[in-house]
């Protein structure tokens, strides 16, 4: 009988489940963590300050299992921080949380193979929240600059609406 390569990918890499989610983010990432959607989806809400001379941003992410994970900084308003720039590497929120949806990796773009850099087996207190963290700092060189170093393929707004 033949192994399929697929199946022992996901036995070397398994899916991270909500539970184990949780507990990363609970253990790791001070915050308020929660369990919603009759465990399907895991929600951490915090603040994160890039430096220590930076402002402190409240920030929502929220991951459902087979969807990718969404943050959203809720305040400070980035629209009204960039004073009427176009904000570099956000999509348009359609997340049901009040704030900017932020674009923090290269999701899965059917139409040109492109595969997520993201992928179920990353916990998110390792991926998402200092990718979140680094996208800030980012995002405060840019409102000095006017320079986005953050690096990124650009996309349009609404290339995530999907999530």
């Amino acid at each position: 009988m033949a192994t399929d390569r697929a199946f022992l990918k996901r036995l070397e890499n398994p899916v991270v489940g909500i539970h184990d989610q949780y507990l990363a983010l609970k253990k790791y990432c001070p915050g308020k963590v929660e369990i919603l959607d009759n465990d399907k989806t895991v929600q951490w809400e915090g603040t994160l300050q890039p430096t220590p001379v930076s402002r402190e941003y409240q920030v929502v992410i929220r991951y459902t299992l087979s969807h990718p994970p969404v943050c959203v900084v809720k305040s400070p308003d980035l629209t009204a921080l960039a004073e009427g720039e176009k904000i570099p590497h956000i999509y348009q929120n359609q997340t049901g949380i009040r704030g900017t949806h932020l674009c923090l990796f290269l999701p899965v773009i059917k139409q040109k193979n492109k595969v997520s850099e993201w992928q179920p087996t990353m916990f998110l207190a390792d991926t998402i929240l200092p990718w979140a963290s680094m996208w800030l700092l980012y995002f405060e060189f840019w409102l000095a600059s006017g320079k986005w170093d953050g690096g990124g393929v650009e996309h349009d707004e609404n290339d995530g609406s999907e999530r």
